[in-house]
């Protein structure tokens, strides 16, 4: 017994999955995704009576006389590990199954940064963001995903990014996104995920992990958000929205002169006003045409003007009636 027990495993070294055509071993799971650390198993089964066993830097073992073997790991540790199992046969020969593992490990650490640069940013320059996902495993499951959030609250996705890196131990690896901000991006949040998915067999839903956020700061030229044509009651002001960063200074022109913003309108001050607003990044005009409609006090006096001349025909006509 022994003398045959030491030819079977003389032979391990020559064995190849799947050399017997007629091969009946069953490997159950086929696939297992386990997180580093954590304990492994796994059956093997034949339709005959066998000698047969597992082949692995860890957990290896084997049996003569037997239709079934496990192969039980208590802390998986092995990143590359390929457990073979395999049987010997004297009618049927060698054949063995490779049960594929796939060993995994959540992130350390996921953030984001500028590369060379600190805010604030400008509108219309490119910057280079950086998302540095630390000691994660195996890399080729992983998708980076680089997002913003509005200051309203409102998500938005830049970029995704995946890496076809067959490497199964731990990397730290960065990944990164040439971004241009706008002036809507002024005091957005820009942020980073790292999403680790290992398809149905390993947890649902997939892991993912957040980068804490940049808050960014956008320098942007003067923007109008008024009108070109407006109807201002008499007595009330004439104002035009203008955002920027920084605050730009406004003035107000009529006729190429240069006024204070009007605050009480009257009729004669209808007509063109042109507005200038000024910051370090740039410069933007706008023109308002302004109409004046009459004010509540002269529709009021128009209106009692035209009810004591009402009042005064009736009275003549009620005179020449009685006389």
């Amino acid at each position: 017994m022994y003398t045959h027990t030491l030819l079977l495993l003389l032979l391990l070294p020559l064995l190849k999955p799947g050399v017997c055509e007629s091969c009946s071993l069953v490997v159950s799971p086929a696939g297992l995704v386990v997180k580093y650390g954590a304990p492994a198993s796994a059956n093997c089964t034949s339709d005959t009576v066998t000698s047969m066993g597992w082949e692995a830097s860890q957990g290896k073992g084997f049996s003569m006389g037997v239709k079934e073997r496990t192969w039980r790991v208590d802390s998986l540790t092995d990143w590359k590990i390929k457990p073979q199992c395999y049987e010997i046969s004297e009618v049927g020969g060698q054949c063995a199954r490779v049960l594929d593992v796939t060993v995994y490990k959540l992130p350390d650490r996921v953030y984001i940064r500028y590369l060379s640069h600190s805010d604030p940013m400008v509108e219309g320059h490119h910057y280079s963001l950086h998302c540095v996902v630390q000691n994660i495993a195996p890399i080729k499951h992983l998708t980076v995903t680089f997002y913003k959030v509005s200051t309203s609250g409102e998500q938005t996705v830049l970029y995704t990014q995946q890496l076809n890196n067959d490497i199964r131990e731990p990397v730290n690896e960065s990944f990164s996104l040439q971004f241009s901000p706008t002036s809507v991006d002024d005091g957005a949040q820009l942020c980073c995920s790292a999403m680790l998915d290992l398809g149905p067999e390993g947890p649902q839903p997939p892991p993912v992990m957040e980068s804490e956020c940049l808050n960014a700061t956008v320098h942007f030229a003067p923007e109008f958000s008024c009108s070109a044509k407006q109807q201002v009651g008499e007595g009330e002001g004439l104002t035009c929205d203008v955002r920027g960063n920084p605050l730009p200074s406004v003035t107000w022109l009529r006729d190429g002169q240069v006024l204070t913003p009007p605050t009480h309108l009257r009729r004669e001050d209808a007509g063109n006003y042109t507005l200038i607003a000024l910051n370090r990044i740039g410069k933007a005009n706008h023109t308002v045409e302004v109409e004046v409609l009459p004010g509540p006090a002269a529709r009021g006096a128009s209106c009692q003007a035209a009810g004591s001349a009402t009042v005064a025909v009736l009275l003549h006509q009620l005179i020449r009636w009685l006389y």
